[in-house]
């Protein structure tokens, strides 16, 4: 009888864990999401790229943002694409936070930067709300503002494929020394990074766009500071 128990128990805890997984799966593994971003249908494309900005104009963010608007300005930019570290030092507290206009919306003020923002999380945008930075709460703030995850623009002639690439960090896992992370959605990671993973194999074989490129927060291969990861 106790045998048989164990038994029923062990079963009894595979099925939960085969339930989880599966859950996990399904919430993750739709393809993903994609936006149409208009050009102006002439063959070319103009966008900025910016990272790590999210100062409230300091560190040199403001001298930064005017060169964007007189950059922006002479090649009449279609959109722009942040990969990340959008708000320092710790993300945001949540969507009321003063951080987001402090640092987005009374900084790139330059009538060529109001176009659409495309953003990906960094890993400083995880030691706060993740999900604010994402909520669509904070498009009624900022119309320009769209951060998700990972998910695909078609821009005509080039796809970008903006991708969550925090979570593909170990370190952050083995050494979150002082600072405290926010996974939830992406836990547990192997299984949420695999299938990112596949989700992106999969759009960059379907595209047909001429120009294919991938965005995320961590560089694959760098001579910088942090090196590959």
């Amino acid at each position: 009888m106790v045998a048989l128990s164990g038994n029923k128990n062990m079963a009894a805890a595979l099925c939960l864990w085969l339930a989880v997984v599966s859950f996990i799966s399904h919430r993750t593994s739709a393809e993903l999401r994609r936006f149409e971003q208009p050009t102006r249908g002439d063959g070319t494309l103009r966008f900025l790229v910016v990272g790590d900005w999210g100062r409230k104009g300091e560190f040199n963010q403001s001298q930064v943002a005017f060169q964007m608007g007189r950059i922006g300005e002479e090649l009449d930019i279609d959109f722009v694409v942040s990969t990340g570290d959008n708000f320092y030092d710790n993300g945001l507290e949540g969507e009321t936070d003063p951080a987001f206009v402090d640092s987005f919306t009374n900084i790139y003020t330059a009538k060529s930067l109001q176009k659409q923002w495309f953003s990906v999380l960094g890993n400083h945008d995880y030691r706060g709300d993740t999900v604010a930075q994402m909520s669509p709460a904070l498009r009624k703030i900022d119309g320009r503002w769209l951060c998700l995850r990972s998910f695909v623009v078609n821009a005509e002639i080039a796809e970008l494929f903006f991708v969550d690439t925090t979570p593909f960090v170990n370190y952050y896992y083995a050494n979150p020394e002082n600072h405290v992370y926010d996974w939830r959605g992406v836990n547990p990671s192997k299984i949420y990074t695999s299938i990112v993973l596949r989700d992106l194999e999969s759009a960059l074989k379907e595209s047909r766009a001429k120009w294919k490129i991938v965005v995320g927060h961590h560089a694959i291969r760098s001579v910088g500071h942090h090196g590959d990861s």
